[in-house]
């Protein structure tokens, strides 16, 4: 299979999943980020850790674009400021090239991603 179909394949894939599977992707994906930004970080791969860290920053932009405030306002301002504090940590792990920041991103992340996949067990 060639690249090309695959990449639809996939595309197509997600497009088509339930919202609580994508959602449990994209935690997935998040996690599988930035454990290998920090094997990058501890090899001193800046080209790798800089790609990890932006496509795991991608994907908390997406998850904070999709809360629908409307629906409820209290839960979205909690996790939009969580994951605003997630960003500032990717951003000061990436900087100061420190695993600290980074390791308490994936953590509280994986909470998060944690509590969805609770909701919706498979």
């Amino acid at each position: 299979m060639s690249a090309r179909a695959a990449n639809a394949y996939r595309k197509g894939d997600l497009e088509s999943a339930p919202k609580h599977v994508v959602l449990e992707r994209l935690f997935d994906r998040f996690a599988r980020d930035l454990m290998q930004a920090r094997d990058a970080i501890v090899a001193k791969d800046f080209q790798q850790k800089a790609a990890l860290l932006g496509h795991a920053l991608s994907i908390v932009g997406e998850l904070c674009a999709a809360l629908d405030h409307a629906a409820a306002p209290e839960l979205c301002a909690n996790l939009d400021a969580l994951y605003q504090y997630v960003t500032d940590r990717i951003g000061e792990a990436s900087l100061k090239l420190e695993l600290a920041p980074l390791d308490e991103a994936a953590s509280l992340m994986n909470e998060i991603g944690d509590a969805f996949k609770a909701v919706h067990p498979r």
